[in-house]
């Protein structure tokens, strides 16, 4: 039988980290099995990833760097972990986290996320994917690792993360990524890849509204709308009930104009299996038009909607779903260095994701205003900051 995270968890000799770590994140990773088989195994399963947990948040990028954080606080570490046998090598971490169960981890990440959540209405959740392009291995037909993630722009949390499977894409993960979250109340955007009339019907069922990007691979639906709303604009949209919107923003040297028009789906002519789109409530057009100092470029992107038809919603809604390339995306290869990274063993790509995803969430839950690059270097030199940071994982 697989041994567990194992007690006892912490050592006593510091009993104020002691009590923060077990009451922190950490408290939600005790249930993991160790997924080592053999009558020797020199170190335990809660050692291995409370280290990696906290190097990560710490700075640390990969298994060598966490070997290495761990060596230079190793006397700290001692004070409330039993490390027995001192620090594990980069190859222990690396094969540990090849090993372990992907799903296991995620329940863990989702137990602590819940128990934020449940105290914070979470109103709009962005469904996105990522590559990690480091991580592919050609000389072994390995593609990089593509994954899909949740993230909350109100509060800054990556709510859940879904692999994808290397023979498949985003249209089968984002069904079982959604499963994992409660999406009553909330409104949920997609990019094109997730417009799909079952995701819109398991968003409404789940009693979620929906925002879905509409671009050519919906083929007819697309063209019916692009060339509905260029007649309307042609009319100078006479006789047409809709909702208008526009923002005009300044800065960095550049000047942002978006126009959003959201319109019922009842003033269109039927649409191509319309009704198959559960919940089908308006039509949106919106149009970005960014005059740099040298260049001037135009967007125009369309929409189908399971809100009312209300411009300025929508364009507060899809403006956050840009967010997610800055909030979440630029995070992870700026600060974390993901798209570098060339971990490929097992499972260990996909693990150590999820403790990138997991940091993102605890530093930005840590309330001082410093950006997170910054927090990481701090924590990798003031033990005292990095248990604030996890204390703040156990604040309500």
């Amino acid at each position: 039988m697989a041994k567990g995270f194992g007690r006892p968890v912490l050592n006593t000799h510091n009993e104020h980290e002691a009590q923060i770590l077990k009451k922190s994140v950490l408290n939600h990773f005790e249930h993991l099995e160790d997924p080592r088989v053999g009558s020797r195994i020199d170190h335990n399963l809660v050692g291995i990833v409370t280290i990696a947990i906290l190097a990560v948040i710490a700075g640390a990028d990969g298994f060598v760097a966490i070997e290495t954080y761990g060596k230079a606080k190793l006397q700290w570490l001692e004070t409330f972990l039993d490390l027995p046998h001192g620090i594990p090598s980069h190859d222990t971490f690396g094969r540990v986290f090849g090993l372990l169960d992907p799903q296991q981890l995620e329940a863990s990440f989702l137990s602590w996320v819940g128990s934020i959540t449940e105290s914070l209405n979470i109103e709009l959740i962005h469904i996105d994917g990522k590559t990690a392009k480091g991580s592919y291995d050609r000389n072994n037909d390995l593609k990089a690792l593509h994954s899909v993630s949740a993230w909350s722009s109100e509060y800054g949390l990556v709510l859940a993360q879904q692999k994808v499977e290397s023979k498949s894409n985003e249209i089968t993960a984002v069904p079982l990524l959604l499963k994992l979250l409660n999406l009553k109340g909330a409104v949920v955007t997609l990019d094109a890849m997730g417009t799909q009339t079952n995701i819109a019907r398991q968003i409404k069922e789940a009693g979620g509204d929906y925002v879905l990007a509409l671009k050519g691979n919906q083929g007819k639906l697309s063209q019916q709308v692009e060339q509905w709303f260029a007649m309307a604009e042609d009319q100078n949209w006479q006789g047409i009930e809709l909702s208008y919107h526009q923002t005009v923003e300044a800065g960095h040297h550049r000047l942002e104009t978006r126009q959003v028009w959201a319109v019922p789906v009842s003033q269109l002519p039927p649409l191509h299996r319309q009704t198959q789109w559960q919940g089908l409530t308006s039509v949106v057009m919106v149009k970005r038009r960014r005059q740099l100092w040298n260049k001037t470029t135009t967007q125009t992107q369309f929409y189908l909607s399971a809100l009312e038809p209300d411009g300025q919603q929508h364009n507060q809604v899809i403006r956050s779903h840009w967010g997610v390339e800055n909030g979440l995306h630029w995070v992870l290869d700026v600060t974390f260095n993901e798209d570098a990274s060339r971990v490929r063993q097992g499972y260990a790509a996909e693990n150590l994701g999820l403790l990138r995803r997991l940091s993102v969430n605890l530093l930005k839950r840590e309330p001082s205003r410093q950006s997170l690059k910054m927090k990481r270097y701090r924590a990798g030199m003031d033990n005292d900051f990095l248990i604030k940071i996890l204390a703040a994982s156990a604040a309500k």
